[in-house]
């Protein structure tokens, strides 16, 4: 009966309606008839909240309440849900009160870092969650990291006027917190970090490796920058205003190279003689290309199926130079949601590339594509790429570049 009147207060935040008990002994029965007067019968019973405070009052008991005498029962501080959610909202509010007061103390109330703290608390993004998660560990560390990831993103700003290079992960890490490793990805810190870089920079979120390492080098931090790399042919890059040798001497033999993240933040600037580029996904249709234009001049790149950071590093050092870019990808859900993507990021500089109707039936293949994979379709910006969206949705097959090398060869050396 007990157990049943706690539920009750938790659930309602008071004692009212009906106890149910089912299955009640005779030892039982004997012990409720002497507190409410009256024989019981063995088996299920019920009674009401009311008639129990009633009959406890016609006994040496009365005036004990029912919610007082649950709470001595079980030696506990009874809280209904309600209770427990303003216990909460309370303590969350303290919480954050005592995060941004010392923030303010420490930075600034224009600092970046109070900004994403407000922003974080008013919208409940941008790292939130994990704040909740990890305050349930440790209240007091959790406020320390917060303050360490603000400090982060001071010292950055203090960098941003004069940054000749991006400091790296490790050692911003080790100038902030005597830890090299302390803004880890796999650490709560450096979740956060990347959570607080997002607001800053007005971008969702990135999950994928790829995605933080442009945040990382939109912030000026150099993480590890040779995991990330791009293949080239035929592209001139210059240190200042001097070609750079080493590119130089691969363009002379006719011979296709790779550039790694770090290799494009020590360049200044990227060109092509013919002011065009073509950008091919697959890596064994570009190589077959670049052997059809060997001893040639013309530029091409390689992005090797899914966009690393190096490929759009280079993509935006192309369109700094005035180029123009023609992109040719698969012709299925993620070639052309990568095709879409490659293409917003030009202001009209990009152009998709061997990617039209045509092009699908001559490419196409019978590998039937499955319904989640054809979703992915939905948000097509590029007004031709949303039209061969269409068809592949009503075709549901997908159409490959290797079908189009020949003509992907005729375009290329059509440019003058």
């Amino acid at each position: 009966m007990f157990i049943e009147m706690k539920k009750k207060y938790i659930k309602y935040g008071k004692l009212s309606g009906k106890i149910f008990l089912e299955n009640l002994s005779e030892a039982e029965c004997s012990a409720l008839s002497a507190v409410l007067g009256r024989s019981l019968l063995p088996g299920d019973f019920s009674i009401s909240v009311s008639q129990l405070q009633a009959a406890l009052n016609e006994t040496k008991y009365c005036g004990v309440e029912l919610e007082a005498l649950v709470e001595k029962y079980f030696n506990e501080k009874i809280l209904s849900n309600s209770q427990k959610r303003d216990e909460r909202t309370e303590l969350n509010k303290r919480f954050w009160d005592a995060v941004l007061h010392e923030a303010g103390s420490r930075f600034g109330k224009d600092a970046k870092g109070i900004l994403w703290l407000n922003e974080m608390r008013e919208q409940r993004k941008y790292g939130y969650q994990r704040i909740i998660r990890e305050r349930e560990k440790s209240r007091d560390g959790i406020k320390e990291v917060l303050m360490e990831v603000c400090n982060a993103l001071a010292y950055l700003q203090q960098r941003e006027g004069d940054r000749k290079e991006n400091v790296r992960l490790a050692v911003l890490g080790a100038e902030i917190t005597k830890n090299p490793h302390y803004f880890d990805r796999q650490n709560a810190a450096g979740r956060l970090l990347i959570s607080a870089l997002s607001f800053t920079y007005k971008i969702e979120e990135p999950k994928a490796q790829e995605g933080v390492l442009a945040l990382y080098y939109m912030a000026g931090i150099a993480p590890d920058d040779i995991s990330s790399y791009t293949t080239c042919y035929g592209i001139h890059f210059y240190e200042g205003d001097s070609e750079h040798e080493a590119y130089q001497y691969f363009i002379r033999k006719g011979e296709k190279y790779v550039l790694t993240l770090s290799n494009l933040s020590r360049l200044a600037r990227a060109d092509s003689s013919r002011k065009t580029v073509f950008i091919i996904e697959n890596q064994m249709v570009f190589s077959q290309v670049c052997e059809e234009m060997r001893g040639e001049e013309y530029s091409i790149v390689c992005t090797s199926g899914q966009l690393r950071t190096a490929s759009l590093f280079l993509i935006d050092l192309l369109l700094k130079s005035g180029c123009k870019l023609y992109y040719c990808g698969d012709i299925d859900p993620e070639g052309i949601e990568i095709a879409d993507r490659v293409i917003a990021r030009g202001s009209g500089q990009i152009f998709p590339w061997r990617m039209t109707r045509e092009d699908y039936y001559r490419s196409i293949s019978k590998d039937i594509l499955a319904e989640k994979r054809l979703k992915r379709l939905g948000k097509i910006g590029n007004v031709q790429l949303r039209e061969l969206a269409k068809l592949l949705k009503a075709e549901k097959k997908a159409g490959y570049q290797e079908q189009l090398i020949d003509l992907m060869v005729e375009d290329i050396k059509a440019v003058k």
